[in-house]
């Protein structure tokens, strides 16, 4: 990796990562429909340099909130304001190939990206929670297979459409929005090897890190492409503390928010039945887990194996609140980028998608602390440079 530095991209839930980060006295969750909140984030990001913003989105209707923040703007129509607000960090927003039109997406980020000076990603996924389904009126989603059959056709013509730029924004081949792709099943790391410039990925341990990086590349050496074109970056939650005291009691100020709804949630989006007894034994994932979220099943079995005896429901929610079985830490700064200095040296992640533990306030203390510890090492840039487009700056 000699020449390069690894890329940070900022992940922002409303209030935070964790779960119940709302209900910390600093979290400000009646501010979830304030654009001015989420510019002012960015702009903390962007002060940190960050390579670029990431939005997921669920494609989900969800009316109200209890227990848990729901997701509200539509992740395009945000980061297009945001990035008119905050002249250099790119922007990822996240958009479904079973629930959009190639042509209309297309133009919607090829937009974006003459609008922006090409500081544009598309995160593609196929959707696979069945709540998805329902807002658009459909009984289910197809099955895992077929979604990501349809994906390989649908990202085919988009890619057709920037290179033929029928609306004359400046998009080509060669010059358009960033691939990102975060699905770690059998067809997302072939999906990944095929089309991603960037993949987000949960890897919760280096070793197993380094294997899904040697993966994709391979698969996309094998597809004819330069497999150091794909940058793997892992999430990352982080709990800062001055000390790794102060942030061990941040995190159990943060699980002793959690409510009975959160665990019960949570399990649920991850496909597995919320009546359980939270008390007993967590069971087989592959017997509980249904077709949806298939990428998540090995990452919550290691988790599930790491813990000296097998640990109930509610210890395992309790432990990945946040992280949902991304890398976490919870230390001090110099923790943290001793784990970021370990990976990226180990050829086990290019760059990182950090979620930060609570909000406001997150961001403002990994810039803080976190970045000058980065560029002490020399793992992390001084400036943006003379790089404009997101592609350039994941590439140096």
């Amino acid at each position: 990796m000699s020449g390069r530095t690894l890329s940070l991209l900022a992940e922002f839930h409303q209030s935070g990562d964790h779960e119940a980060a709302w209900r910390l006295p600093s979290a400000e969750p009646d501010r979830i429909h304030d654009y001015a909140y989420y510019r002012d984030l960015a702009r903390v990001a962007e002060r940190g340099l960050f390579d670029s913003l990431f939005f997921a989105d669920f494609h989900a209707f969800r009316p109200g909130f209890r227990d848990q923040m729901p997701w509200g703007f539509e992740p395009t129509s945000l980061l297009a304001a945001v990035a008119a607000a905050c002249p250099e960090v790119g922007i990822i927003a996240t958009a479904s190939t079973v629930y959009s039109q190639p042509d209309t997406l297309a133009r919607t980020y090829a937009t974006l990206h003459e609008q922006t000076g090409g500081r544009v990603g598309w995160n593609i996924v196929t959707a696979g929670r069945e709540a998805a389904a329902a807002s658009y009126g459909l009984a289910a989603n197809p099955p895992h297979a077929e979604r990501y059959r349809q994906a390989r056709g649908f990202t085919d013509e988009v890619l057709s459409l920037w290179e033929k730029d029928p609306w004359g924004l400046g998009v080509s081949a060669a010059v358009r929005p960033v691939l990102v792709q975060a699905g770690s099943s059998e067809d997302g790391r072939d999906f990944a090897g095929r089309f991603a410039e960037l993949v987000f990925t949960a890897t919760p341990d280096i070793a197993s890190a380094r294997a899904f990086r040697a993966d994709v590349r391979k698969r996309a050496t094998a597809y004819g492409r330069d497999p150091a074109s794909l940058n793997v970056s892992p999430g990352f939650l982080v709990v800062l503390g001055s000390t790794e005291e102060e942030a061990r009691r941040r995190r159990d100020e943060l699980d002793d928010l959690l409510t009975e709804a959160n665990y019960r949630t949570m399990l649920g989006n991850f496909g597995i039945d919320p009546s359980v007894d939270l008390d007993a034994p967590a069971g087989r994932l592959d017997k509980v887990v249904g077709d949806g979220l298939k990428s998540r099943i090995p990452v919550l079995e290691q988790v599930i194996a790491s813990h000296p005896t097998t640990p109930s429901w509610r210890q395992l929610i309790r432990g990945i609140a946040g992280s949902r079985g991304h890398l976490h830490c919870t230390g001090t700064p110099e923790q943290v980028v001793d784990i970021m200095e370990e990976w990226y040296r180990g050829e086990a992640a290019d760059a990182f998608v950090v979620k930060f533990s609570h909000n406001p306030g997150g961001v403002q203390d990994f810039v803080e602390q976190v970045v000058p510890e980065l560029q002490r090492r020399g793992l992390y840039r001084r400036e943006y440079g003379e790089d404009r487009t997101l592609a350039q700056r994941l590439a140096h």
